[in-house]
């Protein structure tokens, strides 16, 4: 991992610079509360049972308050001392978990919220090909690295080192030999660090990309839960999630395996490095050169400084399974540029001062989702301001991508498409998005209010200009009918209302948004006769005054047009007005000649 990698999160950290410097101060506070937690220990032992004689400046400070030094008087006072202590320490420990929780989850707040961000920018070929799991993944559990980055770099290092220092001045004051004996552990701890840190960072990036594969599939039967019943897969999917969740349980038991090995190397010489201090230690003892309560302050300080020690070193093996993480969240932050790039300099306005007008053309636009398989080659028309224009052909003739280009969700790899004379690469992607209004062939719907899904691109919209809308697509009437009517909470993607009154709100989202474009993709070619018949009235009323494209299928739609484009794999092979072409009796007279036949069949034989 790079130092370049740690920068890049670093600014999430300082910005929380007076919560760290509140921790800063109570952990050198708690630090010197740590190094006199034993001292009690001390006096009771050498003092008060081993009969050894309390020091002048002890006597006589007590003498002062008419306390007579005894036993039972340095017994109590021992042990009110260690409640002191102790509450004091629990009281400095209470203020540096909340300030350390309340400044680590602002971190991971704005962390996530950039990535967020990041995620929503991100092309439409992006989350074609990312895994949603994954990348929920990324942002709900990888983001918590910048908490775990900053506790190991920076709060984790300062408390250990200032506890070091604290302790280490009184152990070196208490024995000197002592403390030199105590601190030769410390090369064998960086060295088990050092063995193991790269092992423990592979087997936590495997240990999230498992996870992550195992998010993704569930999302995705959930997700799609009418098909799965339908073709009664339940079984199968079972078996995939067992067999995911059995590889991530492997991949975490490896992970396990590494961490208790390394575990294992520290804890052993801890435990040496302990024992080499018990030995010397108790000669010492023995030799009369350190009382009994001293040697046990030392090993209550020993147990203390090389946890502090320990911790410092294993800082290292710790960050490692972090750095995963971080490696994934920088894939989202530092992900190479989009497909669309805003250009510095851009225009803030299409829009003369009598409002935006729509005039659309393609100039020789060739655009492909695959390197040198283009969807749509060298096309060229113009769809002037105001009127409708349908595009037609067969699946995969390049309809789609021509209204994806249109909305800019792609810029064409040559060629160029302009907005009221305006090439859409010069102009700011909110001002022209603002001026594209699309009602797509499977209504999106979020899990919100009725009256907040259809004001979704105007938030700000009153609740009459909501209504009018939805009167206009032919709305109002199903959706008063519903539990709260305009303050009914939908289900998800609109789940809990039939596909024509989804498509209806969608519309009516549409008419809200008062666009100068209009792109409508295939609106009613997953509904019936029943349902298409208000929907086309409303698409009706929504095309008044707009500059449209409708992309279709349906004779019923098309017609509305005021000329079709023709598409054949990729290129425009007719153009005309619906009447034109049927007269000429191409490839646009024969598809609507057959879907003619189709209409007049038995029913029976028509389904």
């Amino acid at each position: 991992m790079s130092v370049a990698a740690y920068r890049s999160l670093a600014p999430y950290a300082f910005r929380q610079w007076r919560r760290l410097l509140t921790i800063g101060v109570l952990t050198l506070l708690s630090s010197l509360a740590v190094a006199l937690q034993p001292w009690p220990m001390k006096v009771l032992v050498d003092y008060a049972l081993s009969g050894i004689p309390v020091p002048d400046a002890v006597g006589g400070a007590l003498a002062r308050f008419g306390i007579e030094v005894g036993p039972v008087v340095l017994i109590v006072g021992a042990g009110a001392a260690s409640l002191g202590i102790f509450a004091l320490n629990s009281l400095l420990d209470v203020g540096l978990t909340w300030s350390w929780a309340v400044a680590g989850q602002r971190m991971v707040r704005e962390l996530a919220g950039d990535v967020f961000g990041r995620l929503q920018r991100r092309s439409f070929r992006y989350h074609q090909q990312q895994p949603v799991g994954d990348s929920l993944d990324r942002l709900t559990s990888d983001t918590w690295c910048v908490y775990q980055m900053t506790d190991g770099l920076l709060i984790s290092p300062a408390q250990q080192l200032i506890m070091l220092g604290a302790l280490g001045v009184v152990a070196w004051q208490l024995n000197a030999e002592l403390a030199v004996y105590s601190l030769l552990t410390a090369p064998l701890m960086a060295w088990a660090t050092v063995k193991f840190g790269n092992p423990l960072k592979r087997r936590a990036r495997l240990a999230r990309e498992a996870r992550a594969r195992l998010v993704s599939f569930v999302h995705q039967t959930l997700s799609s839960i009418p098909v799965v019943q339908a073709f009664a897969t339940e079984h199968r999917n079972w078996d995939r999630f067992h067999a995911l969740a059995a590889d991530s349980v492997a991949v975490s038991q490896r992970g396990a395996l590494v961490t208790s090995h390394y575990t294992l190397v520290t804890g052993l010489i801890a435990v040496s490095g302990t024992a080499l201090i018990v030995y010397v230690g108790g000669r010492q003892v023995l030799a009369g050169a350190l009382t009994i309560g001293g040697f046990m302050v030392f090993l209550a300080y020993l147990r203390t400084l090389q946890g502090a020690a320990e911790g410092l070193i294993k800082l290292y093996g710790a960050l490692k399974p972090v750095e995963a993480s971080i490696d994934r969240v920088l894939e989202v932050l530092r992900s190479g540029e989009d497909e669309v790039v805003e250009r510095t300099g851009a225009i803030a306005r299409v829009a003369s001062a009598a409002g935006p007008r729509g005039a659309i053309r393609f100039e020789q636009v060739t655009f492909g989702y695959v390197p040198g398989r283009p969807a749509v080659e060298s096309v060229t028309f113009e769809v002037r301001p105001g009127e409708t224009v349908a595009l037609v052909g067969a699946t995969g003739a390049g309809k789609s991508t021509l209204a994806s280009l249109v909305a800019r969700f792609y810029d064409p790899w040559s060629g160029r498409i302009t907005l009221d004379g305006h090439d859409l690469r010069d102009v700011r992607l909110a001002e022209l998005r603002a001026q594209i209004a699309l009602v797509f062939q499977e209504s999106f719907l979020l899990p919100l209010s009725v009256a907040e899904n259809i004001a979704y691109g105007r938030p700000e919209a009153t609740r009459e200009e909501v209504v009018a809308v939805a009167r206009a697509a032919n709305a109002d009437e199903f959706i008063r009918r519903l539990p709260e009517g305009y303050d009914t909470v939908l289900g998800e993607r609109g789940a809990t209302l039939s596909g024509g009154e989804r498509q209806r709100i969608a519309i009516a989202r549409a008419m809200l948004k008062d666009a100068a474009v209009l792109i409508l993709d295939e609106p009613t070619s997953a509904l019936d006769g029943w349902s298409e018949a208000p929907i086309l009235e409303a698409v009706e009323v929504l095309r008044a005054g707009r500059t449209t494209l409708i992309i279709a299928h349906r004779h019923s739609t098309v017609r509305q047009a005021d000329r079709v484009l023709v598409l054949e794999q990729g290129r425009v092979v007719e153009e005309g007005t619906p009447a034109q072409l049927l007269a000429r009796g191409g490839t646009y007279a024969r598809s609507m000649g057959l879907q003619e036949s189709r209409s007049q069949l038995p029913a029976e034989v028509a389904a």
